[in-house]
């Protein structure tokens, strides 16, 4: 198909644009579609396509394959990267270039809120150690805690907490958040209370379950160390879905094996997939899950419809959703 934009479009969520996404994409206006691999071979058209090529839908390629990419594509103007993160997209050439960019942010939110208010739950009412006196059998009624009860902090308040804040108010859970502007805004829940991200340590010192929701930048990697668990409440626990490298690790493993900590919920890690010898899989009163929490039948379709309507206004002319702070890192 000829047209007058070409986008280059790599695999998303592991598989690549069906051919029904392609037709999707290309009905929006004077549009072809240009498949890419992981690796950053072009199919069908080769240098001739990278040349002409003005968009690229950007999945999970390595940020050397992308900034390989863009110094063979001279027109590229617009990168749309279809995950929220976008630590392997702010890469030097990107930046180089002023090149837009654009994330999947808010696509992820709903599943995500829904697996960190499920784990809320699972603490409250003891789950890990119900399932442990199950495979000892023993029979010992735990009590359980109602999250009226809990407050709950929220480390990086965004598009995610937002909605964690919004499934947890029927339960009236206390939430404190912090965010580098805590100004409130009209989208802001009104059962959170908001603080500068200077306020890391109240946060961590008045929660039962602290999230971190933060994205991965220079000033959050490492956020949360032997200082900040020590920080929290000895009954306290942590959940992280936002990136592994927030969190030192083996300062996680001492406070858990210490009981410094109650525990915590890692879905996401340093390295990932998880090593079968990670002493975290053995770490006591960690739940483990595989990166899984942002998984929904509906992500990739919403995903898709974000693209395409940011793929509508830039061939009209228009401002661009979602637009990235590369110097933030958001």
């Amino acid at each position: 198909m000829s047209g007058d934009i070409t986008v280059l479009a790599t695999p998303i969520f592991g598989a690549p644009l069906t051919p029904r996404m392609i037709e999707q994409i290309q009905s929006t206006g004077a549009v072809r579609v240009v498949p890419i691999s992981t690796d950053g071979l072009v199919h069908g058209e080769g240098e001739a396509a990278l040349a002409a090529a003005e968009v690229l839908l950007r999945g999970g390629i390595p940020a050397s394959v992308l900034d390989h990419l863009v110094t063979r594509a001279p027109q590229l103007r617009w990168i749309h990267s279809a995950s929220a993160g976008v630590e392997r997209v702010a890469t030097p050439a990107v930046r180089a270039r002023g090149i837009t960019v654009t994330n999947a942010r808010g696509v992820f939110s709903r599943p995500i809120a829904e697996y960190v208010a499920m784990m809320v739950l699972v603490i409250a009412r003891k789950l890990p150690q119900l399932l442990e006196l199950q495979r000892e059998r023993t029979w010992q009624p735990l009590r359980g805690r109602e999250l009226a009860e809990l407050t709950v902090g929220i480390i990086g308040y965004g598009s995610i907490g937002a909605e964690l804040a919004h499934l947890l108010a029927p339960f009236e859970t206390r939430i404190l958040a912090t965010r580098r502007r805590p100004e409130r805004g009209s989208g802001d829940a009104p059962n959170v209370e908001l603080f500068g991200s200077d306020s890391l340590e109240h946060v961590l010192a008045e929660s039962d379950v602290v999230v971190l929701t933060a994205p991965l930048t220079d000033e959050t990697t490492g956020l949360i160390g032997a200082p900040q668990l020590q920080a929290m409440r000895e009954t306290a626990w942590l959940i992280n879905i936002a990136r592994g490298r927030l969190i030192d690790e083996l300062a996680l493993r001492r406070a858990l094996e210490s009981g410094a900590i109650g525990g915590a919920v890692l879905d996401v890690f340093n390295e990932e997939p998880l090593p079968p010898d990670s002493p975290l899989y053995a770490t006591p009163n960690l739940v483990v899950t595989p990166h899984t929490s942002w998984s929904s039948d509906r992500v990739g379709e919403r995903g898709l419809a974000l693209f395409l309507e940011n793929l509508r206004r830039y061939l009209a002319g228009e401002p661009l959703e979602n637009v990235v702070d590369l110097e933030a890192g958001y």
